[in-house]
């Protein structure tokens, strides 16, 4: 852009997810979670047909960045497995489940040898928890033909979960040729269960265990396994919708946020916890919130990159402007060798507004001269915000561009109130 000078509109792209995030104080993980809810919004964000066509060029120059953001996105779903299993658990297998991790400042690699790690910690889980499962389900058998009747619904449920929150049942135990095909058909429940259905199924299966003489065998066979079925079809169907529930929770982060979204964040716990399901209702309103986040965080990547860049360029924040609006997204830049110009800068959203302004009235030839040195040099260093900004995981489109000397600079006054001194803008994560 040399010899151009710059003044009206430049638009910014963000590409959620990058190493670079970290430095910027930007909450990564939530981020990519926020991008994740829509799968259709990975890479470059579209604004226009312009935007559009650079888009295949920008990504072959930016593979690192959508590789982070990719091997972010398995992260992010393990992180939901994690959340789910850790619900579904008893307390002392729970405890042994990993960490999730919030994608920040490790490379493609380091996330991917984690989600590697990790999804054989909880491939070995699943198989214990089973393993424990198995061996509740045939302490209920054994418990009723002990007692040669059939146990109810509810005390098979209370024996079940007496061998499920031992310690010591971790030992598997192969049960009597005369069980075995019973333990077999009800080994074949999930886990994951809902109570109800798991008490309704340990009933069927004791119904087995001790049989009737009015009731055909192979009859109460079948009525078992079809309550297997119906049974474990709802609690993969509760599973999916936790799963989904548990990746929109991570894209909607903890700490001090408004009321409604504390109350999605509520009613997706919930629904991890098999307490509640995931309806049309929730599921927009649930991604309405994380689009909501997605926004602001892609703001507060891009206020806090063009902030960097430009203090690295040796521009300083007036803060006695900063201070009379109350607005950190309107600021009036200022170089210490500029005495009677600078920069007005508004960030909205994804687009970024900046103009040369006078800060005193002064007419004459000399006066006009002055401007268009100033727009000159602002040309130049937006030629460099620019490239920064491409390193930073964004692509700039420009609007609209005035040559330097093509229009009047306005004049706005000086701060109305007097800073004590002039601060370096500070990086996001300082703040």
């Amino acid at each position: 852009m040399s010899g151009e000078g710059m003044i009206g509109v430049a638009v910014v792209a963000v590409v959620g997810g990058s190493v670079w995030l970290a430095a910027r104080g930007v909450q990564a993980g939530a981020l990519v979670a926020a991008r994740s809810v829509d799968l259709l919004g990975a890479g470059l964000t579209k604004i226009g047909d312009r935007a559009e066509r650079n888009r295949a060029d920008w990504e072959a120059g930016n593979t690192a960045l959508l590789a982070w953001e990719s091997a972010a996105r398995r992260v992010i779903d393990l992180n939901a497995r994690i959340d789910v299993l850790r619900h579904h658990a008893p307390a002392d297998l729970a405890a042994g489940l990993p960490a999730p991790l919030k994608p920040c400042a490790e490379s493609p690699a380091e996330l991917d040898n984690w989600c590697s790690a990790t999804r054989a910690t909880l491939d070995h889980f699943e198989q214990e928890l089973r393993q424990r499962t198995e061996l509740a389900v045939l302490s209920v058998l054994r418990h009723t033909v002990d007692l040669e009747r059939p146990v109810t619904a509810q005390e098979a449920f209370d024996k079940y979960h007496e061998v499920m929150t031992r310690r010591a049942a971790r030992q598997r135990t192969t049960p009597p040729s005369a069980l075995a095909a019973v333990t077999r058909i009800v080994g074949r429940l999930t886990p994951e269960a809902s109570a109800q259905d798991r008490a309704d199924v340990l009933a069927a299966a004791a119904q087995v265990a001790v049989p009737r003489p009015d009731v055909d065998h192979d009859t109460l066979l079948d009525e078992l396994r079809l309550r297997v079925q119906r049974a474990d079809a709802r609690a993969r169907a509760r599973r999916t919708e936790a799963i989904s529930a548990a990746r929109l929770l991570q894209a909607i982060p903890t700490g001090p946020i408004d009321p409604d979204l504390a109350v999605v964040r509520t009613e997706l716990e919930s629904v991890v916890a098999a307490k509640r399901r995931l309806d049309a209702d929730l599921q927009a309103r649930a991604a309405k919130a994380a689009e909501r986040v997605r926004r602001e965080l892609e703001h507060s990547y891009v206020r806090a990159s063009v902030a960097d860049t430009l203090a690295g360029l040796g521009y300083t924040v007036d803060e006695g402007f900063a201070t009379v609006t109350g607005n950190p997204d309107r600021l009036r830049l200022v170089r210490p060798d500029w005495n009677q110009h600078a920069v007005q800068l508004v960030i909205n959203d994804e687009e970024v507004r900046a103009a040369v302004i006078r800060l005193e009235d002064r007419p004459g030839a000399d006066a006009r001269r002055e401007d268009a040195e100033r727009e000159e040099e602002w040309c130049g260093d937006l030629d460099k915000l620019r490239t920064a900004l491409d390193g930073s995981g964004m692509h700039v489109v420009e609007r609209h561009l005035v040559p330097p000397g093509e229009r009047v600079v306005p004049v706005a006054k000086r701060s109305e109130r007097p800073a004590p001194a002039r601060r370096q803008i500070r990086r996001e994560h300082d703040r």
